[in-house]
């Protein structure tokens, strides 16, 4: 334990965990800062020697990179720091260099005064050069060694190549040539887009704020036995000193040229208006940059921590500062928002990220998964139903008394699993230790595993033979909160190889929580995370996928349609998506979408199956079973396949499809990544209700690979579409290619016509606010009769995704086809990756259709049954309306006549009435003249 000014700062003697700042006094603070600090008379003549030093000015080698450019690397705050709408882009531009320079010249200052080290973004440009050899030019250029100088890559493309490191300013300043670009790391780019807005907005709703501050490559780093260190101490007082004038530290506004006194003096001599952020800043500065202001605030409502990094190559350490909202004021915001850009200022920081507040985003699920064919479940009858396997899950909670998870005899573990319990291995009460009543953590697991103890029960899980280790993090009001990243992932480890998680922020971007996910998969290479893609996508609402379903490494789930009376009334078929469910943004790949189906929810109280023994319908709950439908529910039922897939390749069926004949028993995370991949078949469109059917396109923004279909991902003898052929845990070097010979064999009876190939590699985390996150480009072609196949729909090598996909479709016996993957533009030296391959490779032929039944997704014919209702919804009221107006018409008509009719006999009977009286009248008129 160390104390910065009477906060603790604990840090346990144990590598690769997380410590914990407890909140503080900030009277304390400063007078045990003012004690460390030697004399006033010492500081007073400290600033007088800095005073002499502010002069200091320095001239780099390389340019710097422009505003245009930068914002095809990272999405920062610059263009609005440094923007305003009268601007043109020449004032921009020289707004720009005028900060850069000032950023110079500010490390320059630093260096000859302590030789403090500031971050720097070196990226080179040399041409027909992959990444791995532009960052040998860089280390080449700084005389790099190992021992005191890092690089972390955030940026690798064909163009260039760009890397963040921290040095001293006559180190960078020495990098010079047309390759090289040289860019100090400013306070506003290491903001990431829209955080300062958000941060002004925290108020509304936020339980808490938490920022995360990436360190510097090499800063904070662990080590086997680690302990506080200085530098960590001098960082917090670094930081806190900057906003107290009593620490006699310099003001953050020195620090930051859009406050400084420079740009104050620029603007007022040019007759011109402050920018509207330089404008916030400063009055941000002026009103809490005060004596005792924010005492209160930074005493009761911050919590910081450290995360502590394995590899200064590829990760970064990370610290954590927590607000408590509760009650908050207009001051205490103000007062938090000022402790970000003294925070963004710091030489040790090289990025700073707001975690956006996150929210919580089966029978029939079984047999549509596993046969497609209505209660068809070949991989149960196979004994493959997740038995072995421990399935993490971060949610509200589980109801443990509940017949599925129910266990008489053992206790879930608390600080490590229990292997004994049935259901429940592991509970980790971070929030509280239960769900609320039909809670959304319940349902989750219960569609990951569920089973009651008897064997019955009409709502199993998709693997009810796995069992569960549980986070929680939600509260009675299904409320998240979230405990540091490493901390979540670790539940069920080493154990758990699959992590679930049906929650989500609704903010598309690459953040500091996707980016640790990345790192936490390429450290672990066994592990897979599944994450729920978000249910925001209704209309067609495009970059609705929410981090960390962000990240690269994960798969991110979309959902589509169920079958039959689980599904909502009116919607489409299990061929549909969902039409809330999301719209990927291009860069990254996102794996199928899969079933939302009617799985069962225990509620609090330990209730099990309805005593009618019927499932609720859509959207409905009945005793202990609820039905729900989305992306939440899509993603443990692709956890729970993904156990079963783990447990193929553990047991020994691959790939004969018979237990225990096969040696490939320890298979890494991308293995199984690939082969829910890769036999993923395309959707139909999205269901948009009635908007209509949106059209889809393989691998679009809408359905990404397609949905699950584990018969067309592994093998099982008369029970499956195709064979399998994988290869894990390859390795390419950078500039070089590895091929594979396969030769399509359909003499054993099998039936495919189609040859599907995926590559897919992990690899270490990027930058958060990366535009472009993939830092290692393997290229995966197919050759076949002298035709070369590009993957993912694209007619050239993609450049985006770590995962890429061939389907080559009425291939012959006989033919044989070359795979190749080339390590175009690696970061490294080289990068392992994972390879499957589904076709005919002398299996038998799949039974199950052998009586001509069809697929629920080849068959669905929903949307002409939509239509065809529609047209009867409408036709018959029109034919009504129509019939109605004939019968009128006739029965109208038939009125006119009939009184027509009427009318004539009457004119009749008048005209004879005229006639007899006109003749009494001629008789009277006759009688009178004879007279």
């Amino acid at each position: 334990m160390f104390h910065h000014s009477g906060q603790q700062l604990l840090l346990p003697n144990q590598p690769h965990r997380s410590s914990s700042i407890h909140a503080y006094s900030l009277f304390s603070l400063t007078m045990s800062w003012l004690l460390r600090s030697a004399t006033v008379l010492g500081a007073v003549a400290t600033l007088i020697l800095r005073t002499c030093l502010t002069n200091a000015e320095i001239t780099p080698g390389a340019r710097h990179l422009t505003i245009d450019e930068l914002n095809g690397l990272l999405a920062t705050e610059t263009r609005k720091e440094f923007g305003r709408s009268a601007d043109t882009r020449e004032e921009s531009a020289a707004l720009w260099q005028h900060a850069v320079v000032y950023e110079w010249n500010k490390a320059a200052r630093a260096e000859d005064y302590n030789g403090q080290k500031y971050p720097y973004a070196i990226c080179h440009m040399g041409q027909n050069m992959s990444g791995y050899k532009r960052k040998l030019a860089i280390a080449s250029e700084l005389n790099y060694t190992t021992e005191d100088i890092h690089l972390r890559t955030i940026y690798n493309s064909q163009d260039y190549y760009c890397v963040y490191g921290q040095f001293v300013a006559s180190l960078a300043a020495n990098v010079t040539g047309d390759d090289f670009i040289v860019q100090p790391v400013l306070p506003s780019l290491k903001f990431m887009e829209s955080s300062v807005d958000a941060l002004q907005q925290m108020q509304a709703g936020y339980s808490i704020t938490t920022l995360e501050a990436n360190l510097c490559p090499g800063v904070a780093m662990a080590s086997e036995n680690h302990t506080a260190s200085n530098d960590e101490q001098a960082m917090v007082d670094w930081i806190i000193g900057k906003l107290v004038p009593e620490t006699l530290a310099d003001p953050i506004s020195d620090e930051y040229y859009l406050t400084s006194e420079e740009y104050h003096n620029v603007t007022e001599s040019d007759g011109e208006k402050a920018t509207e952020r330089a404008e916030l800043w400063k009055g941000l500065l002026n009103e809490y940059q005060e004596s005792g202001v924010c005492a209160e605030t930074f005493k009761t409502r911050l919590t910081w921590s450290l995360e502590r990094a394995k590899d200064a190559e590829t990760g970064n350490s990370q610290a954590t500062i927590q607000f408590n909202n509760t009650g908050n004021s207009t001051q205490d915001r103000g007062c938090v928002l000022t402790l970000t850009l003294a925070i963004a200022a710091h030489p040790n920081v090289c990025s700073l990220d707001l975690r956006r507040e996150v929210s919580t985003q089966n029978i029939i699920a079984q047999w549509i998964t596993q046969s497609e064919l209505e209660n068809e479940r070949p991989f149960f009858d196979s004994g493959l139903d997740g038995t072995g396997q421990v399935v993490s899950v971060s949610d509200t909670g589980i109801d443990v008394n509940n017949c599925y998870f129910l266990d008489n005899e053992q206790s879930p573990g608390l600080s490590k699993v229990n292997s004994l319990a049935r259901k429940v291995v592991q509970y980790i009460p971070f929030v509280d230790d239960g769900d609320y009543k039909y809670g959304h953590g319940t349902h989750v697991a219960g569609t990951i595993a569920g089973k009651r103890s008897d064997g019955g029960g009409a709502a199993e899980g998709a693997a009810p033979g796995a069992k569960l280790a549980f986070f929680d993090i939600g509260d009675s009001s299904g409320a998240l909160t979230l405990p540091p990243d490493s901390s979540l992932l670790e539940v069920g480890r080493p154990d758990s190889h699959i992590h679930s998680m049906s929650w989500g922020a609704e903010f598309n971007f690459y953040t500091s929580q996707a980016r640790n996910f990345d790192q936490f998969m390429y450290e672990n290479d066994d592990f897979l995370i599944l994450v729920a893609a978000g249910n925001s996508g209704g209309g067609d609402a495009a970059n609705s996928v929410g981090s960390p379903a962000t990240a690269k490494n994960v798969i991110a789930i979309g959902a589509h349609h169920s079958y039959g009376t689980s599904n909502p009334r009116g919607g489409l078929g299990p061929a549909y998506i969902i039409k809330f469910c999301c719209i990927f943004f291009a860069g990254n790949t996102y794996s199928s979408g899969v079933i939302v189906y009617d799985k069962a929810l225990p509620d609090e109280f330990g209730e099990c199956d309805p005593s009618n023994g019927k499932i609720p319908g859509a959207n409905d709950h009945d005793e202990g079973l609820l039905s729900l439908q989305g992306t939440s529910m899509a993603t443990p039922l692709t956890a729970g396949t993904a156990a079963i897939i783990r447990q193929y390749f553990e047991e020994g069926y691959y790939p004969t499809g018979v237990k225990g004949e096969g040696s490939l028993t320890n298979p890494s995370a991308t293995l199984i990544k690939a082969v829910l991949m890769n036999g993923a078949q395309f959707m139909k469109g999205v269901d948009n209700g009635s908007s209509g059917v949106t059209p889809v396109e393989p691998y679009d923004s809408n359905q990404g690979f397609g949905h699950l279909s584990l018969q067309n991902s592994i093998y099982l003898p008369g029970k499956t579409n195709v064979q399998l052929q994988a290869y894990d845990r390859e390795s390419v070097i950078d500039g070089l290619s590895q091929t594979y010979d396969l030769e399509i064999d359909t003499s054993g009876g099998c039936t495919s016509k189609d040859l599907s190939v995926t590559l897919v590699w992990s690899e270490e985390a990027s930058s958060p606010g990366c535009v472009n996150c993939l830092l290692n480009d393997l290229d995966l072609t197919v050759t076949l009769g002298g035709v070369t196949y590009y993957p993912n729909g694209l007619g050239q090598p993609d450049r985006r995704n770590n995962a890429e996909r061939v389907i080559i479709s009425e291939v012959m016996n006989k033919d044989v086809a070359t795979i190749t993957v080339t390590a175009f533009n690696l970061a490294r030296y080289e990068q392992k990756y994972s390879l499957v391959a589904t076709g005919c490779f002398g299996g038998v032929a799949n039974q199950l259709f052998a009586s001509g039944q069809c697929s629920v997704f080849e068959c669905d014919n929903s949307k002409n049954e939509r239509i065809r209702t529609i047209l009867l919804c409408i036709l018959i009221p029109l034919g009504v309306i129509i019939l109605s107006v004939v019968v009128r018409y006739i029965w109208k008509r038939k009125s006119e006549r009939r009184n027509e009719d009427e009318s004539d006999n009457g004119d009749s009977k008048r005209v004879d009435v005229d006639n007899g009286n006109d003749q009494h009248e001629d008789q009277i008129r006759d009688d009178t003249f004879d007279q």
